[in-house]
């Protein structure tokens, strides 16, 4: 099971450029090089870091489905899944924040508190 997430996470990391950047810059925050080898310690966290992003993504995306069909009206058509959008998630990572609970409106943006 590990390293079918394993896979699935560098797969994500080689076909999409917003999973590539948010790892590249994981990479470069929280792995050392050892000098012996030349090589960086602490991918496998950065991994499993991203691994639950994705699960994250997954969850809410389905879990939306689930109350979508939960509210549906007996014998009516079901509208299609929403399926991810790396438009939305790159919005969303930048501060526009848009809530997934039906019925909750937000505001657009994130106030961060003045210190």
């Amino acid at each position: 099971m590990r390293q079918t997430v394993y896979l699935i996470v560098w797969r994500a990391i080689q076909w999409d450029a917003d999973w590539k950047e948010i790892y590249a810059r994981l990479v470069a925050h929280k792995c050392r090089v050892d000098e012996r080898t030349r090589r960086l310690i602490g991918r496998e966290k950065v991994i499993g870091r991203l691994a639950g992003q994705m699960t994250s993504v997954i969850y809410v995306l389905l879990k939306k489905d689930q109350e979508l069909l939960a509210h549906l009206a007996p014998g009516a058509r079901p509208p299609e899944p929403q399926l991810y959008d790396s438009n939305l998630h790159r919005k969303h990572r930048t501060g526009y924040y848009q809530s997934f609970r039906p019925g909750e409106k937000s505001s657009g943006e994130i106030q961060l508190p003045t210190n």
